[in-house]
């Protein structure tokens, strides 16, 4: 009795780590597997890819409709461009007003009004610059591209899809790290 209340534990103990090694196998091969999606909320227009397909680093997996990144890109553009000239506009008068104070002509008031313009436009200006850099990152983020050599193993995404990064990490494409 002793003998098969041994085997039985043995073979237990076998049947238990077989499953311990294969969840450890499942879990390893799930770990390799990474959901990639964008970095940034918009409509998938185009998935690139297919299961089964190899990428490497850089390969286009989907985009996202580019037409309001355009749009906010051409505006941040603008406001850049328009930022510009006002800041050169106040540069010119304020150097005008320093001239004029130089040669006695106008209060040192009017010269600290100048200044204080200049700066209100350099801020302006530096603003519109750092829009039109987010504009651009997020421009560039509207398209996925595989951060490693793999194969895909999943595509959840489909054109139409909305992504919507503050609701979380929504997987538009899962690849298999090689």
């Amino acid at each position: 009795m002793n003998l098969k209340m041994h085997t039985r534990k043995n073979l237990l103990l076998c049947l238990m780590c077989g499953l311990f090694l294969v969840a450890l196998f499942v879990n390893q091969a799930k770990a390799a597997e990474h959901n990639l999606s964008f970095a940034v909320s918009g409509v998938v227009a185009s998935v690139k890819v297919k299961i089964g397909d190899q990428v490497k680093v850089g390969t286009v997996l989907a985009v996202l409709d580019l037409t309001p990144f355009n749009a906010v890109k051409r505006s941040t553009e603008a406001a850049s461009s328009l930022a510009k000239l006002m800041l050169d506009i106040s540069e010119v008068r304020l150097n005008q007003a320093q001239e004029l104070y130089n040669a006695l002509s106008t209060s040192g008031e009017e010269v600290e009004k100048a200044r204080i313009e200049y700066e209100k436009a350099l801020s302006g200006y530096q603003n519109a610059l750092s829009q039109d850099e987010i504009a651009t990152w997020r421009l560039q983020q509207a398209t996925l591209k595989a951060p490693f050599f793999g194969r895909v193993s999943a595509v959840p995404g489909y054109p139409g899809i909305v992504i919507n990064t503050s609701a979380g990490n929504q997987a538009v494409v899962v690849v298999r790290k090689q």
